[in-house]
């Protein structure tokens, strides 16, 4: 089992709250600034091809792990998310996405917005690139876009999330989501090459081999 570090953030409307949470790690692991991804996640580790990953999950966090929290807790988030690709790129090289959709609840009473989980909403997805050295055993993918928060109505903010399919069943899935303009991400540190991702407690994220 991987062993974690884990950090999220989010910037309320009047302020900001910072959660943190810390388990015990691999030497030499070195967690990087928030929204920003660890070296394997830099563009020289991907490829613009036909890709497409499906699914939704659930994600206990703090502390991440691979069992559900205590139900009265609500100590987690779930998602639903989708992103298909051609493996076309533009002039700059960026791989982009066809089509795709993101939907995010942080149920977590700590991060309530107006009195409602935080919910995010994708309003456009543009890229979507397949990681080539990550150790999801059947695909991960790294791909985003604009959001909306449909609490505050705040809209067209960057996202990016890192996504993995481990193989089945769906708890050996991860991923992560980082919202940079609001503060606001979900990532747990491993020394894996699917940094940042968190496992799934629940659901399933799929990897379509295209052709």
């Amino acid at each position: 089992m991987f062993k974690l570090r884990t950090l999220a953030m989010v910037a309320a409307p009047i302020g900001v709250v910072l959660i943190a949470s810390s388990c015990d790690r691999q030497p030499g692991a070195v967690a990087p600034g928030i929204g920003k991804p660890l070296a394997h996640f830099q563009p020289g580790n991907f490829v613009c091809v036909p890709v497409k990953i499906t699914g939704g999950g659930r994600i206990d966090y703090p502390p991440e792990q691979a069992e559900k929290n205590p139900p009265a807790s609500h100590e987690y988030e779930t998602f639903g998310a989708h992103v298909i690709g051609s493996g076309q790129q533009d002039a700059n090289g960026v791989c982009l996405a066809d089509k795709g959709a993101l939907e995010w609840v942080d149920h977590r009473p700590e991060m309530e917005v107006n009195g409602h989980p935080l919910n995010l909403h994708a309003t456009e997805v543009t890229f979507a690139e397949v990681a080539t050295d990550a150790s999801c055993t059947d695909g991960a993918v790294h791909w985003g876009g604009k959001l909306r928060v449909q609490n505050t109505g705040q809209s067209d903010l960057d996202f990016e999330v890192w996504d993995c399919d481990n193989g089945e069943p769906g708890r050996n899935d991860g991923f992560a989501i980082s919202v940079p303009a609001i503060g606001y991400a979900v990532q747990c540190f491993t020394v894996t090459p699917a940094d940042p991702t968190c496992y799934l407690t629940g659901g399933n994220r799929q990897f379509h081999p295209t052709h």
